[in-house]
Order: structure tokens, then sequence, then C-alpha cells
């Protein structure tokens, strides 16, 4: 089979499905446009045979059109509708090939979703009646969207969960470092600030056997807090991973906005207790409050800080089974499972 992804942003997560799906089914073919790598995630993609990357900017709207007449797949698959020459593209090609609309959305009920909502609801039935999403939060806009619940699939977002296992089998046994560590992009919306404060806070009040890393760039990077404690890592790339997980023991997402967060999961099968804001929206897959980590009001630095303090408190065979149960959780899906919803679209 022939698959053609017509993505906004390339992640590693994407490439791991990839690889993993072409290994369980070496005659597919994986096509993939997207737009130019952001450089606030600069990451070096290995790219498996059997993918085949074409820029959207050098394809051009007419270029789209022509890729797909040259390699007939056998499915489309579409980020979104916010690009209207994919959507131009689907309302084209719709009649002569399968589509399947894929999101990461929320219903939060802003007035762009309620002004945007009958338009989208109208254009999508006229492109396709499948849907492929993160979790069960996105699968309840696709259903407010006009999508029936059997036609909305979950799992889009994957991680490749064995890296992570192994790495956390790696790790030798013993009392573990006392530092939480966040991996996201230094933008307003992943709640850096917030952390900052809440953990100054703490490390003043005495808490100072506790660290807090940092992993990622972007353009509030240059404008990120020096303190004691605070260590800011740079963007690291994927294979720079078994590093931070040896060093660290509490994953950390402080967002007040976040779709979903693969983070979560990858970092849940190493075995990490999880800090979630209630605005990531893996929590509702991967985190137990106060069985494997602690959920805390996103925007809100006293609650953040609450959260940290509490996981501050607990021991280290607390922390040891809190990351048992994050592993645990993350085995909801894989790339394996990834793949098999792809062929399984294929086929409905």
């Amino acid at each position: 089979m022939t698959f053609l992804f017509l993505y906004t942003e390339l992640a590693g997560y994407s490439i791991d499905c990839f690889q993993e799906h072409l290994r369980l089914h070496p005659d597919d073919t994986i096509h993939v446009v997207h737009y130019p790598i952001n450089p606030e995630a600069p990451f070096q993609f290995h790219i498996p045979q059997g993918v085949f990357m074409h820029e959207k900017k050098k394809l051009g709207a007419e270029g789209l059109y022509e890729l797909i007449k040259q390699i007939r797949p056998d499915l489309i698959l579409m980020s979104g509708w916010q690009d209207k020459d994919y959507l131009r593209l689907a309302r084209m090609a719709g009649k002569a090939y399968r589509f399947v609309l894929c999101l990461d959305n929320t219903w939060r009920g802003t007035l762009k979703q309620w002004l945007l909502f009958l338009p989208a609801k109208i254009i999508l039935r006229t492109i396709t009646r499948y849907c492929w999403v993160p979790g069960e939060p996105q699968k309840k806009y696709a259903v407010i969207l006009g999508f029936k619940p059997e036609n909305v699939f979950t799992g889009f977002y994957a991680a490749n969960l064995q890296r992570y296992r192994d790495l956390a089998a790696k790790i030798k046994s013993g009392e573990r470092p006392r530092r939480f560590i966040v991996v996201a992009r230094y933008i307003p919306q992943k709640g850096y600030d917030l952390l900052w404060k809440a953990f100054m806070s703490l490390h003043k009040e005495g808490n100072k056997e506790w660290e807090l890393w940092c992993a990622g760039t972007g353009p509030l990077y240059e404008h990120r807090i020096q303190y004691p404690g605070i260590r800011h890592l740079g963007f690291v790339q994927p294979e720079e991973m078994e590093y931070l997980i040896s060093q660290t023991d509490v994953f950390v997402l402080p967002s007040r906005f976040e779709p979903w967060g693969v983070a979560v999961q990858e970092f849940a099968a190493a075995g990490m207790p999880l800090i979630l804001s209630d605005a990531v929206n893996a929590h509702h897959a991967f985190l137990k409050p106060r069985e494997n980590g602690f959920l805390f009001k996103s925007g809100d630095a006293v609650s953040l800080k609450n959260a940290l303090k509490a996981m501050m408190q607990t021991d280290e065979e607390q922390r040891k089974k809190m990351g048992e149960i994050s592993a645990a959780l993350a085995g909801i899906y894989d790339t394996h499972a990834w793949s098999a919803t792809l062929h399984k679209l294929a086929s409905v």
C-alpha cells in the first residue's frame, strides 16, 4: 500500500511510527509532505528506507496535486484543516482518493471554535467520514464536528515505548537523583515562567536538595532564569535522552496549552512519576493523580508549587512505585498499534 501524509510539522515520534510500520509491512510506501523544520525543534531526522519526504514549499499547490496523481496513494491522511492548500487538494481529489482527517484539537468553546463550527462540519463532511486523533478529549471534539464515534480512531500520536523502556532498564538501581526534568519549547504556552517561579520559591524555603533541569529552545531561551538549582540544557536530540533519563527522576510539563504531549508518554514509559497541568491533555491517559504523580491547575503558580512540594515530600520508594504505574499506563498504545490502525483505516 501507498500512504500520503499531509503534515505541517515533523516530529521524531512520527518518524518512529513510520519506521515501525515499514518494519511490519516492508512492501508499503509512505510519502510525507511537510513544512520546513521548525527552528524551535531542530530535530536531526534519520529517514527510514521506504519513506519519501516532500517539502510543501517546494511543491506548491499544483505540485501537491501532481504528486498524488503520480504516486496514487491508497490513503491520504491530512493533518487538520487549517492549511488551505491541503484543504483545496482534499476537495479536488476527495472523490478519487480516500482521505482521513487527523486532528489534535479539543473542544474548548472558544469564540474561534464557535465561528468555525458550522463551516468545519460542512467542509469536513464532503471530504471524509473518518478521523484519527491522539486520545479521548480529541475524540469528543471529532464527534461534536459530526464524526460518528465508531469512525473516530485514537492513538494517532504514539511513542516508541521500547526505546524508553530500554533506556530505563539501563539505569542502575539505587537512589535516584532528586531532579525534575521538563522537555518543552521555550514559548509562553509551555509555562516555564510559572515553573521557575514555583521552584525558586520552594528552593528559598529550604528545599535545596532538588534541582530543575530544562531541555528545549525557543524565543524565550534568551530570557531564561539563571538561578542555583535550575539548569538549562538547550535542545536535546532523541539519542541524548538516555543521559537525561539517567540523571533525573520526575517529569514535569507545566503547559498553559497542550493538545496532547507525546513526551508525557515517553517519560512515563521510562518509569518516571509525572507532574502535569490540567491543560496537558495526555494526562487523561497517562496520569492518575496521587498514584503516579500530581495534577495541578494550569496557569496557577501556587497549585504548581503545591504539586512540586508534594513530590519533594515523597520518599525514594514512593517515587519508584509511581514510576512503575507510569510505565504500565504508558503501554495503552505504541508504534505497533499505530501501524495496525493505519492499515485498518486503509481497509474500512
